[in-house]
């Protein structure tokens, strides 16, 4: 009889191989490659807006359009686009929440709405804003070939990790935060990561040891994103931030690793070059 198991591995490949294509794809182009992460900030920001406001944060809907501008910004003008588009974002945000607020006459203490803008700057530097290291470095010379290491990198780590930690994992890494996280699983993250390191010295003017360190800054990025999310639906109570990703959960699901993993791999690029 089929597991439970393998019965959810199914959907996952599929899922899996199928925005494996979409990336391979935008790398064709900075501008698609852009598009995409864009696309995949919207609906991230959105999924944790709506879970944090489920637990009480007033996060406007409205940032599921300005999260990916922030992402455009940074494509088209660099790395002041990315913090312009940050502090345009934001003010927006704050501006349409005191407008909601004036409109619905609704009474709210300053402490409240303090830490609603709070939640909204959280949310927007935590996706759109990490995301758009990723359009800095796909942006520089031989970038496409850098942002391939890296998303290699994450998937290798987060394939090894998943496959030995859900079929042999018996150690529980921290079920506080994350149950499903074992020992064992970590063990065969780590040769992922060696794994995803040399495929980047493969593709670029990288040493040998460089990949070796590489790999091991996207693995601690890459666990700390996933123990960051873990924790975070946890303390917002929900199991996944979405349902759009059959096998996966919400897009944020399936992304929380490369989100810290593209500051962590713009700022090694820069050793490089």
């Amino acid at each position: 009889m089929e597991s439970a198991k393998t019965r959810t591995l199914g959907p996952r490949l599929a899922v899996g191989f199928s925005l494996g294509g979409v990336f391979l794809l935008s790398l064709l182009h900075p501008l698609a490659f852009t598009l995409l992460v864009a696309l995949a900030s919207g609906f991230a920001a959105a999924e944790l807006a709506r879970a944090m406001r489920q637990a009480g944060w007033h996060v406007p809907r409205l940032i599921v359009a300005l999260a990916p501008a922030i992402l455009i910004a940074t494509y088209l003008f660099g790395a002041m686009g990315q913090w312009l588009g940050f502090l345009v974002a934001f003010g927006a945000l704050v501006a349409w929440r005191i407008l909601t607020l004036l409109v619905q006459s609704t009474r709210q203490s300053a402490k409240q709405t303090l830490r609603d803008f709070g939640g909204t700057a959280f949310v927007l530097v935590y996706v759109p804003v990490l995301l758009s290291f990723a359009i800095q470095l796909v942006d520089i010379p031989g970038g496409r070939a850098w942002v391939l290491g890296m998303v290699l990198t994450v998937v290798a780590i987060d394939t090894f990790g998943y496959l030995i930690g859900r079929f042999f994992g018996k150690t529980k890494l921290s079920p506080e935060i994350s149950p499903k996280k074992t020992w064992e699983g970590l063990g065969a993250s780590i040769v992922g990561a060696i794994v995803g390191g040399q495929l980047l010295v493969l593709l670029t003017p990288a040493s040998f040891w460089f990949g070796l360190l590489f790999g091991a800054a996207i693995l601690m990025s890459s666990v700390l994103g996933d123990l960051s999310e873990s924790l975070l639906k946890r303390d917002l109570n929900v199991k996944d931030m979405g349902t759009v990703l059959p096998g996966h959960g919400g897009v944020l699901d399936r992304i929380d690793s490369l989100i810290p993993s593209s500051f962590v791999a713009f700022l090694l690029s820069q050793m490089v070059f």
